[in-house]
């Protein structure tokens, strides 16, 4: 009997092992994917076919931070790019990078636009690590080190079809494929580790999904101590780490994927873009994936849980669609305080995403929202509305910080 009970046990065991690998074997051939462990598909597709009712921000969210930065001589007006820690902030604006304290006091401006060899050409991209700053410098091929005092440390060479950087140690950078890269260029790529002399840790590449047309912007976020991409090289987001680049998620599009033909022509790209899911941004805690993208004329937002696999959307009317085709409004419910409804997810930490707001709109939105939203921290909208109204509207814009449940 004994041994008729192990007999059966390995049975099982080895029936599972078996049937794990049959299903891995049938997601690669049906992605096109190549991989050791089975990888979880994200499926937007069924997402979107399968829709219910929406999920309350508070879920996820557990607070919201309101920074008033400010200013050293002039106002600051478009913000391209936010990184944050417990201790510093670094705005990075039209061809500057300020730093401040986490409370928006200003500290000083990283480095400035000059021909002198520690002065960047302007501000491909920036990242935060600690006290440490990396600027990637325009047309010069480098990246720029400094402290967060500005006091210049060293240079790392690097390709000009790089775009994005993202630091993943005081030795290593992750690197990010410039937008605008054809797809037959021999250097295509979907990402890459650096070390500080530039040397290649690892690159990642792949055939493209399709062969003509041009890489738009990748998305990137930050999770724990790795950075995820996903471009349009093909369908599976990549795990960054300071070592290696692995495969942790595959999206599904489906027949919403964008065509071929549109892919290869921008203009046709531009009359069928709410055809398609196209531009996802994404934000993810130990227990889910969040993702918001725009999909016939809506805006939708899902939620993919890791525990079970099960994936749950909805879709908001946006308030306006502009002349080329980019909705305007309709984020996510602000349940918490009442204030402005993310409509994308801007990835500046591990565990927060970022908004930035001109301080007239965060009043007009707050004013909107407070008749009609049910809110689940009522002391928190009360301290939103004391900071509404300590506003100027001639101040810089006011930097949003959620912070992600974890």
């Amino acid at each position: 009997m004994r041994n008729l009970h192990v007999f059966f046990s390995l049975f099982c065991m080895t029936t599972l092992v078996i049937l794990n690998l049959v299903n891995c074997s049938s997601l690669e051939k049906k992605y096109n994917i190549s991989t050791e462990a089975c990888i979880p598909v994200i499926d937007l597709a069924y997402a979107v076919e399968n829709s219910g009712e929406s999920l309350p921000l508070s879920d996820f969210v557990e607070d919201i931070e309101y920074i008033r930065p400010e200013y050293p001589a002039t106002l600051v007006d478009i913000i391209f790019g936010i990184s944050f820690n417990r201790n510093y902030l670094l705005l990075e604006v039209r061809d500057r990078l300020l730093c401040y304290t986490r409370e928006g006091k200003f500290i000083c401006e990283i480095s400035r636009k000059g021909q002198g060899p520690k002065e960047h050409l302007g501000i491909r991209s920036s990242d935060l690590y600690h006290n440490l700053v990396a600027i990637h410098s325009n047309y010069s091929c480098k990246i720029l080190w400094y402290n967060a005092d500005g006091e210049y440390i060293r240079e790392t060479p690097v390709s000009n079809s790089v775009f994005k950087i993202n630091i993943l140690d005081t030795n290593r950078v992750a690197i990010h494929l410039h937008h605008g890269t054809e797809m037959d260029n021999p250097g295509l790529f979907i990402a890459g580790i650096l070390n500080s002399n530039g040397d290649t840790v690892q690159i990642k590449k792949s055939e493209p999904y399709y062969p003509e047309g041009v890489a738009s912007s990748p998305s990137i976020w930050k999770y724990n101590d790795t950075v995820r991409v996903l471009t349009c090289i093909n369908d599976t987001v990549y795990a960054i780490s300071r070592n290696e680049i692995v495969p942790r998620y595959v999206i599904n599009f489906g027949k919403y994927k964008i065509s071929r033909d549109a892919f290869a022509d921008i203009r046709l790209l531009e009359q069928e873009r709410n055809k398609c899911i196209s531009m996802p941004s994404f934000c993810e805690t130990a227990t889910h994936l969040l993702v918001i993208f725009p999909y016939n004329r809506k805006r939708w937002f899902a939620v993919y849980d890791k525990q079970t696999a099960k994936i749950s959307a909805w879709s908001s009317e946006p308030d306006n669609i502009n002349k080329y085709g980019f909705l305007e409004g309709g984020g996510w419910i602000n349940n918490i305080d009442g204030g402005v409804s993310p409509t994308a997810f801007f990835s500046a930490s591990s565990d927060y995403f970022t908004v930035n707001v001109e301080p007239e709109n965060l009043k007009t939105s707050f004013i909107e929202n407070k008749g009609h939203i049910d809110v689940q921290y009522p002391e928190k909208q009360q301290k939103l509305e004391q900071l509404i109204h300590s506003l100027d509207d001639e101040e810089n814009p006011v930097v949003i910080l959620y912070k992600l449940k974890k």
